[in-house]
């Protein structure tokens, strides 16, 4: 059988699977994924390692080692659960979103956008970043995002619809930056997670949850150049709904030293999402290995 035909059937196959898992109802995909997410804790040494490291670093001296292997499992549970809860939001039918987010701070958001120039907002893998689909319904903005492609062609393509089925325009991160110029110049919001590890000649080092990290200086420079606001964003699970929680704008920072406005920008755009983390510790997702790249040593 020719590669196209079984890409298209696997296609088909990972279709059906989501839609069915669109139709279970809350309550019985919160179980399931509890039962799920068990399993891939006792099963996935690296990753549980990873988890409680990460939470380790950040917060153990404020918590038990039963506090930190329970927001561990948390954090495993939330991650299997967005199995059910990412396909059941691209159901979502605009009139209806009500039933399911409420909005905290979009005034900061309109603010920025009045300003005419394009609005890049910046997020991090916290909540479910996934039901950001949404995010065009529910600003009635024009949402544009970054995201990074799926080895797995069948996949990708499932998600790639699905992520644009709600009126988002999705880029590849490989070869993004020319559409990212376009969509801000034509005064659109363009969406960038900025929260994983770097490597060392993309990023700077910067102080995250009390460790040096290197993180992308991709959207340090994007706000340079382009003189764009920047809007911190975040959803946020609530009370079985989700809050999309538009925080103010974070100052740009630009004395004419290159270098140096690099780091403070990309360290204040981070520091955002460290205060978040903060506030709901256990809704971002420790099990990504955020401090792989470390400063080298004399």
């Amino acid at each position: 059988m020719k590669k196209p035909v079984i890409e298209t059937i696997a296609y088909k196959a990972i279709k059906i699977l989501f839609d069915m898992l669109a139709l279970i109802p809350p309550t019985a995909g919160e179980k399931i994924a509890l039962a799920l997410s068990k399993i891939w804790f006792a099963l996935d040494k690296r990753h549980k390692n990873v988890a409680i490291e990460n939470i380790t670093h950040a917060f153990g001296d404020q918590m038990t080692s039963y506090e930190i292997n329970r927001m561990a499992r948390k954090t495993f549970f939330y991650a299997a659960n967005m199995l059910f809860e990412t396909p059941r939001a691209y159901t979502w039918k605009p009139d209806d979103l009500s039933k399911h987010y409420t909005i905290k701070g979009f005034d900061h958001l309109k603010a920025a956008h009045t300003k005419g120039k394009g609005v890049l907002m910046v997020s991090g893998h916290f909540g479910n970043w996934e039901i950001s689909v949404q995010l065009n319904n529910l600003s009635g903005l024009q949402c544009c995002g970054v995201y990074r492609k799926l080895d797995f062609l069948p996949m990708e393509k499932y998600f790639h619809e699905k992520r644009e089925s709600t009126g988002s325009r999705l880029y590849p991160l490989k070869g993004a930056a020319q559409a990212t110029f376009r969509e801000l110049r034509l005064g659109n919001c363009m969406c960038l997670l900025i929260d994983q590890n770097a490597k060392r000649h993309q990023g700077v080092f910067i102080d995250f949850l009390g460790r040096k990290a290197c993180a992308n200086t991709g959207p340090a420079h994007l706000a340079l150049a382009m003189d764009v606001p920047v809007i911190p964003y975040f959803f946020v699970r609530e009370n079985g709904k989700y809050r999309l929680e538009v925080l103010p704008e974070i100052p740009v920072i630009k004395t004419g030293d290159m270098e140096k406005d690099i780091l403070v920008n990309t360290q204040n755009f981070n520091r955002v999402i460290e205060d978040i983390i903060r506030r709901y510790p256990d809704q971002w997702f420790w099990i990504h290995n955020r401090w792989k790249t470390q400063p080298l040593t004399d």
